[in-house]
């Protein structure tokens, strides 16, 4: 009989909080910073520069380094300390040119984030968790730091509300995925079309001023009130489609009713 001592099991390595990464951020807060390099930098700006439009102190304080790297984590921004611009995904948020737009972009810049992506992933079609629940899923199952716990809960229920997961349930107790009106492109283009040193076409790059090619001229804009027809008519087809099933999604009509300006 073998006197070797038994072999312990190691355990099981946990989830690295590294490889979740979050904001400290909400999404909100990092359209905000890109409508400002947009906005006050006209499309470009310096991180002193973004510091100053954001009301900081200093590029070198720690709250303006996190609401800089949030912004980059949901695409919003990126490029180097010296030449910050807005990518794509920003552009069709601030500068939408169909009804679906914003909200996709939206989308895609919440589940852009790791620790989010995993969360919609896990509770997907599950009610989640009450508070104290989901801030003790947030440690043992995402691998969240203890110490960062309440800025990570609070930063993803923000952005979950701002991207519109909570909107459908009229609740914040289930992710579920937005409505975006069908049969309108989503505005992240594939990888391989994306420029390949990352930088948003802002007007710089090369290729000449006159186009050429043989390319198309560039449509006519539609005017905001246009598309927010197309959009108001968009959800009412879906509320008629739903209605012709027998089914009646109270959470559509309150947002019809909303855009349409009628009394609650």
């Amino acid at each position: 009989m073998s006197t070797e001592p038994a072999q312990i099991p190691k355990p099981h390595p946990a989830r690295t909080h590294s490889a979740l990464r979050f904001p400290v951020y909400s999404l909100a807060d990092s359209v905000v910073a890109a409508r400002a390099v947009q906005d006050k930098g006209g499309g470009a700006a310096t991180n002193d520069h973004l510091a100053a439009f954001l009301d900081y102190r200093s590029a070198k304080n720690g709250a303006f380094v996190n609401r800089v790297a949030s912004a980059k984590l949901f695409g919003l921004i990126e490029g180097p300390p010296n030449r910050i611009v807005i990518t794509q995904r920003a552009q069709a948020i601030l500068f939408p040119v169909t009804a679906a737009g914003p909200k996709q972009a939206l989308i895609d810049a919440f589940l852009a984030v790791p620790l989010y992506a995993a969360i919609h992933k896990e509770y997907s079609g599950k009610e989640l968790p009450p508070k104290f629940g989901m801030m003790n899923a947030l440690r043992t199952m995402f691998g969240v730091t203890p110490g960062r716990i309440d800025e990570a809960y609070r930063a993803f229920m923000a952005s979950a509300d701002t991207a519109g997961f909570f909107e459908v349930r009229g609740s914040k107790t289930q992710l579920i995925m937005p409505m975006v009106p069908a049969g309108l492109p989503r505005q992240t283009p594939p990888e391989d079309e994306q420029q390949g040193d990352g930088q948003t076409a802002l007007g710089g790059g090369g290729g000449s001023g006159n186009g050429g090619g043989g390319s198309r001229p560039p449509a006519t804009p539609k005017t905001t009130q246009e598309l927010k027809n197309e959009y108001i008519s968009t959800l009412i087809g879906a509320l008629r489609d739903q209605g012709g099933k027998g089914e009646i999604d109270d959470a559509l009509m309150q947002r019809i009713e909303k855009l349409l300006g009628l009394p609650e």
